[in-house]
């Protein structure tokens, strides 16, 4: 064959000729593994064998499940995890690859959930979902590649009838046509076991039985198949269509980029066959690769620039300058006033933190009040119940500190709208936030102490603590700055030494509810065990043999992941597009980073991360006093009112508008930061309406203007009391 010659062939064969062209160029060869191990995959899936595992990830942690593929033979184990490995695929330029991925891994167990749960098949199918780390086993690629496009193509008639339709008549038939064409190309017989699943083939005579008895002889059909056979024609289709992709994108130049042809629904392709191997896949259908291909098999090592002030009284004596004049080129090179870096001028802070965060729980007794509220854990809300005291850092960290966590972490950058920093209404929130596990673990551990001795109830016991922080467990064990496992032993033995249980006292008190009427509310009750400070003395302990330890690792990991992941993701993207991402591009893997250490300025990242960036974002700040206050006036604005619980009862209606109402409120701060970064007031798509309720204003047409009108004269008001 000339030029081309074969992969135009190939391009244009049926799935028959496809695989006697391969076998007569000495391509088949490279499949033959591939190919059997498919066949095996859908031997035991059709036989009624689980085809994957999925183990769920621990609570509060994202992409951590686990998918693993069953009945591996050693020697499929050895192929597969060489061959599907993800830093073997990018370590051969497969860069496109996610990292992060929501399999939809519902068809690789349908088969045998329809021989095990017939009238329950298809939902249980529907509940296998694994958000997974595609790098955390061979096994998720493997499926994200290869198995669930392969299952997806041989369960369409199952899943197509379990999911009905509302098409018309003629996208029906286009849609069956193409799924029987499916079956065709991989050499499956239209036998009536299939027929009876195509339009108009029979399917809506049968009752629910017929049904169940219908999927199971499909299955029978299609193991009494080839497998092998089957696996191979199967990969023939989705060859045909990279290759159709490669030709139709090649030019005078010779063959096209990789990045040019390499859509997301091609990756997958290139994957499963090449282990990502663009050279291997061109070799294959015999087409030189284009000239100007690079094809990036290790990421440059990240730099991060962000301590030059601690050394810059050496790097003035090395090089023979005045201090002053160094720090003012850091300065410069920084784009700020001070040559301290942004980073440097946090992790201070919340080293700061710490030390008074410490002291205050070290100095708790049993006479003082909780210390819930210390941490602020999320959005302000209205409600009815007892809550975090609000802003109580305020009274209980020095002043000159919460004025630099007010200062440090009032911006963000929101990803939609990365050209303008937004003011964040909650800057304590996001300093725990940036702080990470650490905050949210020891601080929780103290408060359930508290709530244990001081009641009225707690929300675990002792006994639970480690099972319940276990995600947070696992980050700082990740972090390399792991918690002691005797501080959980310690607290379980000294449960003993605790007082005997004391009822609390209960009072009634007379209240008039939001509606005008006249309620009792009962206050007061559970109980209490004297012994605080013994729990309170060794949560001390540990905690603060914990920080001696681990506390400048910790920080030092915290900020050195985080841009060292973006980094990382900057690379990836220049590698598989050849091209630097755009500023909103950048900003869907960047905010959290820029918004922890930054301010939410996402230039600075870019400089400390030795990357010059496209532009440079505007501060736009629309919040005019705090947010809580700006959030209990827009509720008041609403109509809402204080109310108690008992309102849910004697009057459900009013009760349930104040809610509604109080969500609304507390998302304001969020429609004022979304008007930030546009420079208008939003729309209801863009504030996401969608997931708010409006039922005490009739709908959202009518309850979106009474929202805006409130928003806007609270506004004003406090631009110009």
């Amino acid at each position: 064959m000339g030029e081309h010659g074969l992969a135009d062939a190939l391009a244009l064969a049926d799935p028959d000729q496809f695989l006697r062209l391969e076998r007569d160029a000495g391509r088949s060869g490279r499949f033959a593994w591939i190919d059997q191990l498919a066949a095996n995959m859908l031997t035991m899936a059709l036989s009624g064998r689980d085809l994957v595992n999925i183990t769920p990830g621990e609570r509060g942690q994202k992409n951590r499940d686990i998918i693993t593929v069953t009945f591996l033979t050693p020697q499929d184990r050895a192929f597969v995890d060489e061959t599907f490995s993800l830093s073997a695929q990018q370590a051969r330029g497969a860069w496109f690859l996610p990292e992060q991925a929501t399999l939809k891994a519902g068809t690789l167990n349908l088969p045998a959930h329809a021989r095990r749960y017939p009238w329950q098949a298809v939902t249980i199918a529907g509940e296998d979902v694994a958000r997974v780390h595609v790098g955390s086993t061979a096994d998720a690629l493997l499926a994200w590649s290869l198995l669930i496009p392969l299952l997806d193509a041989l369960m369409a008639p199952i899943t197509i009838r379990a999911s009905g339709s509302a098409q018309s008549a003629d996208e029906q038939h286009k849609a069956w046509t193409e799924i029987l064409q499916s079956y065709t190309d991989l050499g499956i017989a239209l036998t009536p076991e299939v027929m009876v699943f195509a339009y108009r083939g029979g399917w809506s005579q049968l009752d629910r039985a017929g049904q169940v008895q219908a999927r199971i002889a499909l299955l029978d059909s299609l193991a009494r198949h080839d497998l092998v056979q089957v696996a191979a024609r199967f990969r023939a289709s989705r060859l045909q269509k990279l290759i159709a992709a490669t030709m139709k994108k090649k030019t005078g130049q010779g063959s096209p980029l990789a990045r040019r042809v390499l859509t997301k629904v091609l990756q997958p392709t290139l994957s499963a066959y090449f282990a990502g191997d663009w050279l291997a896949f061109l070799d294959h259908i015999k087409v030189p690769p284009n000239s100007g291909e690079e094809l990036v098999t290790a990421l440059p090592e990240p730099k991060l620039y962000v301590g030059g002030s601690a050394k810059a009284e050496s790097a003035a004596a090395q090089h023979g300058l005045n201090v002053d004049d160094v720090h003012t080129m850091l300065a410069a090179f920084l784009g700020q006033d001070s040559s301290v870096s942004p980073v440097e001028q946090r992790v201070d802070v919340l080293k700061r933190w710490w030390q008074q965060f410490d002291a205050v729980h070290a100095r708790q007794t049993e006479n003082m009040p909780s210390l819930w509220g210390l941490v602020e854990e999320g959005f302000y809300s209205i409600g009815y119940g007892e809550g975090p005291q609000r802003q109580l850092y305020r009274s209980l960290l020095s002043t000159d500190l919460v004025e630099d966590v007010d200062r440090l972490w009032d911006g963000i950058t929101l990803a939609r709208w990365p050209q303008v920093i937004v003011s964040e209404p909650y800057p304590h929130r996001l300093m725990a936030e940036t702080l990470g596990p650490a905050a949210t673990f020891w601080h929780g551990v103290a408060l359930t102490t508290w709530y244990v001795c001081e009641g009225p109830t707690s929300r675990i016991p002792l006994t639970e603590l480690r099972a319940y922080h276990k995600a947070h467990l696992t980050q700082l064990a990740d972090a390399e700055t792991p918690i002691h496992p005797s501080l959980f032993d310690e607290l379980e033995n000294a449960e003993r030494y605790l007082g005997p249980p004391q009822e609390l006292p209960s009072y009634e008190h007379q209240l008039k509810l939001a509606d005008g009427r006249i309620g009792f509310r009962v206050t007061g009750g559970g109980q209490r065990r004297d012994g605080f400070v013994i729990l309170r003395d060794i949560v001390t302990r540990h905690r603060q043999g914990w920080a001696q330890r681990y506390l400048t690792h910790y920080l030092q990991h915290r900020w050195t992941s985080e841009l060292t992941y973006v980094a990382r993701e900057l690379h990836k993207s220049i590698a598989a597009n050849g091209k630097s991402p755009t500023f909103r591009q950048f900003a869907r893997v960047a905010t959290t980073a820029a918004n922890h250490w930054f301010n939410g300025d996402l230039a600075g990242l870019y400089t400390a991360i030795g990357e010059k960036a496209p532009a440079t974002p505007r501060r736009v700040d629309l919040l005019p006093i705090a947010a809580h206050d700006f959030v209990d006036a827009v509720y008041a604005r609403l109509g809402g009112r204080p109310y108690e619980e008992l309102l849910r009862v004697t009057n459900f209606p009013l009760a349930d508008e104040y809610r509604q109402k109080a969500r609304l409120a507390a998302a304001s701060v969020v429609y004022l930061q979304i008007a930030e970064a546009l420079g208008r007031a939003p729309d209801p798509k863009e504030f996401g309406a969608a997931r708010h309720e409006w039922s005490w204003a009739g709908s959202v047409d009518e309850g979106w203007p009474i929202y805006q009108k409130a928003i806007e004269e609270v506004l004003a008001r406090s631009q110009h009391p």
